[in-house]
């Protein structure tokens, strides 16, 4: 159906109007009548018709004036205008004020019903347009949650948004964020119990949704704040600031101060929350960064704390001292002293703290060297500690937490020294045997004291204290008893010359092997052939 009103000062037109319409026209509602422009006026702008027909010559306003006002109050309303004159100044007005047809009196009713028809479908087209808007505007509403959502994703990840705040706009929401004057804190939040392998990826999410509601509805009484989730499970709140930066950031702190003693009441659990510095809108990406890495230092600080880069190492050498305490974890590690084994890791790792990615670097350094000791023991790390090195090193690998690292590093040192302490208990232990049979077989290759810690994995500091403890002898007199020895040997069974034996038991000085050779003996080496040989 179609709603209009005639306005006409002459009823016999009113009334002729009214007939055709109810006999030719029944689509088009008559819901009202006037015979001024003034009383037509208010009529028209209190029932708001599809259309109004209308006289050009009236009482008070005319048709002309009429259209005006309608244009000005009520552009959708279709104007007919009436007219016993054909004249083009009329039709030039008449169309700068919106007037969809002319109709010359006296009426004719095919003219009419004609252009009723052309009115009907401007009508429908607009009316359908309008419905197809407005579906579209319901569908945008239903996903401009999600897209909001997106927004703020592509935001902080400091990728192109403008399409989506375009797009956000026009569904008939506000603009998300105001770049020109705000700037904002970002909080990155991680649950400590959360590690690889700790739990079914099921448990994971459930934790991880659950986590990020009760952020969502923490904050959902504060306008200027929006949650979310990013890509590696951390729960990201941007707080959007338009106060100074000394104001903002102790906000912030106090913010995440209440909320993370809130999760740890509710969830029995605790969190790490990275707090970025004080941003302006265009280094959202930044602050995100800086929140996540932030986060990351619970390895080398501990979780269920709030960290913020500008109190953490960002790019601390390790210092010479430091290494010396992780060449000593291991050299107690050998030696199967457990407790001192791990004070001397625990106060490298721990003393001044470290990059993350660095502690996790030298941490997986020591768990290679600790199995390669072990495999040149013949000792298989899974029968030792139930895993295989790759197996720790994975494991490693998902450790965030420091209480985490230090528990798998304790195991696996008690775990490696008991057994050393079994496997020295037991006599002609393997590692030994081996040393001695490669220094016996390789005097000719001028071995030394380094090369023969360098060929079993350790320090030559280390080797030579290793090598005392397990043998009760220096390794350089173990050395020099073994080419003697071997000098002897030959001397007394072979035919070589004094220079072939010097060189094949490692004394490239013919000189220096006799004086050697005598100070052990007590022979010149062509005296003890002499005295032997009888």
């Amino acid at each position: 159906m179609f709603r209009v009103i005639i306005v006409d000062d002459e009823a016999y037109i009113r009334q002729g109007l009214r007939k055709i319409l109810q006999r030719f026209a029944p689509q088009w509602e008559l819901v009202g009548e006037a015979e001024d422009g003034e009383a037509g006026l208010r009529q028209i702008l209190r029932l708001q018709p599809d259309l109004v027909i209308l006289d050009f010559r009236m009482p008070g306003l005319n048709g002309i004036e009429c259209c005006e006002r309608i244009a000005e109050r009520a552009p959708r309303i279709r104007r007919i205008l009436l007219t016993a004159y054909q004249d083009f100044q009329l039709a030039k007005q008449a169309i700068s004020c919106g007037v969809t047809e002319f109709i010359t009196k006296p009426l004719d009713r095919g003219e009419l019903l004609e252009t009723l028809r052309k009115v009907e479908t401007m009508i429908e087209k607009e009316r359908n347009e309008e419905a197809r808007v407005l579906s579209l505007q319901q569908s945008v509403q239903k996903v401009a949650p999600l897209a909001t959502k997106l927004y703020y994703q592509q935001f902080i990840f400091g990728q192109d948004d403008r399409e989506l705040a375009q797009f956000i706009v026009e569904a008939g929401y506000s603009p998300p964020l105001d770049r020109d004057s705000d700037s904002l804190v970002l909080l990155a939040i991680s649950p400590d119990w959360i590690e690889n392998n700790a739990y079914s990826s099921f448990d994971v999410e459930l934790f991880r949704y659950a986590l990020t509601k009760f952020v969502q509805e923490w904050y959902a009484e504060r306008n200027s704040a929006y949650v979310l989730q990013d890509h590696i499970g951390q729960v990201v709140v941007v707080l959007n600031y338009t106060s100074g930066e000394a104001a903002a950031s102790l906000s912030a702190r106090e913010s995440a101060n209440r909320l993370q003693r809130d999760i740890d009441r509710t969830f029995k659990r605790t969190v790490t929350i990275g707090l970025s510095g004080f941003h302006p809108l265009a280094e959202a990406s930044q602050a995100y960064q800086d929140a996540s890495l932030a986060v990351t230092y619970r390895l080398v600080c501990g979780g269920g704390q709030i960290l913020s880069l500008p109190a953490l190492p960002v790019d601390r050498k390790i210092s010479a001292s430091e290494l010396e305490h992780l060449d000593g974890s291991l050299e107690q590690l050998l030696l199967g002293n457990e407790q001192a084994a791990f004070s001397a890791i625990d106060k490298f790792a721990f003393s001044e703290p470290l990059m993350p990615a660095e502690l996790k670097r030298l941490i997986t350094h020591y768990i290679l060297r600790v199995g390669a000791q072990l495999k040149i023991m013949d000792l298989d790390m899974r029968q030792i500690s139930g895993k295989t090195l790759e197996e720790w090193l994975h494991e490693l690998e998902g450790i965030a937490v420091r209480s985490s690292l230090m528990s798998r590093i304790g195991e696996l040192v008690r775990d490696v020294c008991r057994t050393i302490r079994q496997e020295r208990s037991a006599p002609n232990t393997p590692l030994i045997e081996k040393v001695k049979q490669h220094v016996s077989q390789d005097l000719a290759d001028g071995v030394s004291l380094q090369s023969v810690a360098d060929r079993f994995g350790m320090n030559a500091s280390y080797f030579s204290r290793w090598f005392k403890f397990e043998t009760g002898q220096n390794f350089v007199a173990f050395l020099k008893e073994c080419r003697i020895e071997k000098a002897r040997s030959l001397l007394l069974q072979s035919s070589h010359s004094l220079q072939e034996i010097s060189e094949r038991v490692g004394y490239a000085d013919i000189k220096h092997f006799c004086r050697v050779f005598k100070e052990y003996t007590c022979y010149s080496p062509s005296e003890y052939k002499r005295a032997h040989s009888r």
